[in-house]
This record gives C-alpha cells, sequence and structure tokens, in this order.
C-alpha cells in the first residue's frame, strides 16, 4: 500500500500504472489488490457519479467504518442454497494473507425455495468482490482496485478504461425526492386480521408460540427513483443502525439494520437479540415511561425471550464457552425502542461461517417458534416471498466476518420502492397493535419523501 496521501485523480493515474506493469495471477483464485491511501472524499457521492451496473454501499452502526465499492472482479452467485459449506469454502478460496483488506460483499435470501422474478438479480445469495472500491475508517481511505484470475491484454484495457471513466467531483449534489403518487399494502387491514387470528388459534392449541409476520408497502413514483439518494436521507433518520445498499442491474436492495446477527474475529463471536417494541415519546418524560413500560411489558419480554432463548442454544452448539446479559436493556433507534440481549463467546475448533449461519439463522426475531413450523405457517399466509428482507447482508474476510439481518429495508426499481417489515406474533397479540407497529417501522421510508 502506498504511505504517502494523495487526492483520488492523483491516486487514479498512479493505479493506471501499476496495472500497465502487469498482473502476476496464473490461477482462477489468484487476486492482485492495488490500495492507495488517499484524502477522505464523499463515498455515497462518488458511487452515486459512477456508471456501473454494480454498485454497493455499507456503513457499521456508528459509521465509522464504511465501503463503496463498483463494479464485479469476481462473484459467487446462485438461485438455490443447497449447500452452505460449498459457498462459503468457495469464498475463502480467493482470500489471501497478502490482502488483509480484501473482503467478499453480498447476502443471502431467507427462504431460498420461495424466490420471485423481482428478486432474480440477487438469486438466492450473491457476494461480489469490487472491481474498484473506497474503503474507510474513521481516521483513513484507501482506494482499491482488485483484479482476480489471469487476465488477457484485452481484459487489462478494458479494465484501465474503466478506471478512466470514474468521475469524482466535489461540488456533486443529490437529485431531490419526489412524493410516492400511491401506495398499495399487502395484505390489506382485512387480510392482515384474518392472517392475525389464524396464527392465534395456531398458537392456542399449542402447535406455534411465536411468527413473525411481514407486510410489504408498495409506492410508486413519477419518476425512477435513486437508491443512494433514499439512502443519505434515511442515515439522518435511523440512528444506530446498519446501512446498505446492493444495486445489481434496475434493481436495488437497502435499509437501515438495527439487527446483526453475529460477527466473528478469528475464535471471538458476539451476536445480539434483538426483540419487543416500543414507540418513541413526544418529549423526554413520556420517552422516558415509553421505555420502563417495555421493560416491563410481559408480552414483549415473552417475544423477545424467544429469541434469547434461541441464541443460547446455538452458541452452545458452537462455543466453548459464551455468556450474555441477564436482563435485556433499551435500544433507541430513530423511530422507537427496542429490548436487546448481547450475546459473547469463544467458538470451538473448525467452526466456520456455514455453521454459525445454519445455526443462528432464522432467528425467532424474523421467523418464530418452533422454527420449522414458523416458516411453513409464513409460507401459508405471508402471500409474498421476501427474498433478501430478513435475510442476512454481510462480509466474509480473511478470518472474520459479519453479516446483519436485512431488516427495516426496500426494494427499488424504477419508478418503485417496496418497503418491508414485520410483527411478531405471540399469545397476547393483538392485529390492530400488530398492524401500527409495523406503520412505526416504515415510517423512516415514509417520511424522508414529505
Amino acid at each position: 500500500m502506498s504511505e504517502n496521501i494523495i487526492d483520488f485523480i492523483k491516486a487514479k493515474r498512479i493505479m493506471a500504472d501499476k496495472i500497465k506493469e502487469g498482473i502476476p495471477n496464473t490461477a482462477p483464485t489468484d487476486v492482485v489488490r492495488i490500495e492507495i491511501k488517499i484524502h477522505p472524499i464523499d463515498e455515497m457521492a462518488w458511487i452515486a457519479q459512477q456508471k456501473s451496473k454494480v454498485k454497493i454501499f455499507g456503513a457499521n452502526q456508528d459509521n465509522t467504518a464504511s465501503i463503496a465499492g463498483i463494479g464485479q472482479a469476481a462473484y459467487v452467485q446462485g438461485r438455490s442454497i443447497t449447500d452452505l459449506r460449498r459457498i462459503f469454502s468457495t469464498l475463502r478460496q480467493y482470500l489471501k494473507t497478502q490482502y488483509p483488506y480484501l473482503q467478499w460483499y453480498g447476502g443471502l435470501c431467507f427462504d431460498p425455495k420461495r424466490l420471485s422474478k423481482e428478486w432474480k438479480d440477487f438469486g438466492a445469495y450473491r457476494f461480489i468482490v469490487p472491481r474498484f472500491e473506497l474503503a474507510s475508517n474513521s481516521s483513513s481511505m484507501i482506494f482499491c482496485c482488485n483484479i482476480v484470475g489471469k487476465i488477457s491484454a484485452r481484459q487489462r484495457k478494458e479494465i484501465l478504461h474503466q478506471l478512466d471513466g470514474l468521475e469524482w467531483s466535489e461540488g456533486y449534489r443529490d437529485a431531490p425526492l419526489f412524493k410516492p403518487i400511491r401506495r398499495i399494502d399487502y395484505p390489506s387491514m382485512i387480510q392482515w386480521e384474518n392472517s392475525v387470528e389464524n396464527i392465534l388459534k395456531t398458537i392456542a392449541r399449542g402447535r406455534l408460540q411465536k411468527v413473525v409476520l411481514a407486510r410489504q408497502t408498495k409506492l410508486k413514483f413519477t419518476k425512477k427513483i435513486d437508491p443512494l439518494v433514499v439512502l443519505r436521507h434515511l442515515f439522518e433518520v435511523t440512528p444506530n443502525s446498519y446501512h446498505f445498499c446492493f444495486e445489481f442491474g434496475r434493481t436495488a436492495f437497502l435499509g437501515a439494520s438495527p439487527e446483526r446477527l453475529y460477527r466473528k474475529y478469528g475464535h471471538s463471536i458476539i451476536s445480539e437479540a434483538i426483540a419487543g417494541t416500543s414507540p418513541k415519546g413526544m418529549g423526554v418524560s413520556q420517552d422516558n415511561a415509553f421505555k420502563e413500560k417495555l421493560l416491563a411489558c410481559l408480552k414483549d419480554n415473552r417475544e423477545h425471550a424467544f429469541v434469547v432463548t434461541a441464541i443460547n442454544q446455538s452458541f452452545r452448539r458452537l462455543c466453548k464457552d459464551h455468556q450474555h446479559a441477564d436482563r435485556p436493556e433499551i435500544l433507541t433507534l430513530g423511530n422507537g425502542h427496542h429490548l436487546r440481549t448481547s450475546f459473547e463467546g469463544r467458538l470451538k475448533e473448525r467452526i466456520f461461517d456455514e455453521e454459525i449461519v445454519k445455526s443462528l439463522h432464522p432467528t425467532p426475531a424474523v421467523g418464530g417458534v418452533p422454527r420449522r413450523q414458523a416458516l411453513q405457517t409464513l409460507a401459508r399466509l405471508e402471500g409474498f416471498p421476501r427474498g433478501w428482507y430478513t435475510g442476512l447482508i454481510g462480509y466474509v474476510g480473511l478470518d472474520w466476518s459479519e453479516f446483519v439481518v436485512g431488516i427495516r429495508s426496500a426494494l427499488i426499481r424504477g419508478k418503485e420502492m417496496t418497503v418491508y417489515a414485520g410483527a411478531g406474533i405471540v399469545e397476547d397479540s393483538h392485529s390492530y397493535d400488530e398492524w401500527q407497529e409495523i406503520e412505526n417501522k416504515i415510517d423512516n421510508f415514509i417520511k424522508i419523501f414529505r
């Protein structure tokens, strides 16, 4: 990596010279990664100015680390998930100690058996190594080019052409957002009430304990929507969240998820249970009262306990030792409060991402209890394929990985945006209250257009 910190335009010239010098890759999984330290620039503005059909962006909860990538140096994608081990072992083949910052970015869908054509570009899973990327932490930024496998003279010329076409203007301004002209909720309120009643009867018969039922809200516009503009506005109203956007072709999936499934570094692993919801108050006094009510609410604590129990059972299988907080704490987001319990542990030997994902996902926070019966109920009642909503979004590095659950999210295609959100149905649930909980969750997307 170059030690001098330079501006982006100069970095492009240096990178072009390095590409012209030659790429020593000989095998399909060989990687050359060129990294140049640059003065920090606005990653979202940078990625918005590029013409690539593939764009990705991700930022951590406190926005101290982020990545913006365009194009594909390599990708792994499939229309079904039959072998998680094969997927993750394929990713690991490309990761080398020589490039500690090299990572795959992507995700897995919620239910590979239920995919619709609107998720075609995403597949049941898709991971990419960007051709070009900006990666930053709180103090520095690097501009990178990834070249995978042996390349021909023609391919080298094409990469140089792509590099030359990268644009950057400090004066770039986001396009304005327009109000939607139409809103369609699916299911309707009556259909929702019927589905919730169906679930409550099944719970009363002892066949289920919890089901997380989702809704989708379609917003239609007169003009195409820029996903990155939507995401930038989400930043303003969704603190303490992981922000992400995957744009593949004409379709983009983006969101502001508060829920980390797990983060692994070496043998260390952390996770968290998030379930139980309360709106925010109008002032400090009312807000504190809502927090206290949430902490004391039997229904919300029961819903939260299902998730804690499931993660605890998974950590017993995965870890040599582990621990979690005795009592839930309050997680405050832009539009509400949640109960959260944190976990940490030391993994057993030879435990990889595939075992962790298989054991943890989906948690009762997005599926239900018991898992198999809950998923069967969702397939029967929900009425639409979730795609990557409530699936996993994240990255895989050499000896580390992190995945968040794709909630508080939306799918954008052309002039239409579909917003997803769900609510946990348990014994004491009421259909109207759960409907309003979802209204509160999707309000972050609705209000940015006001």
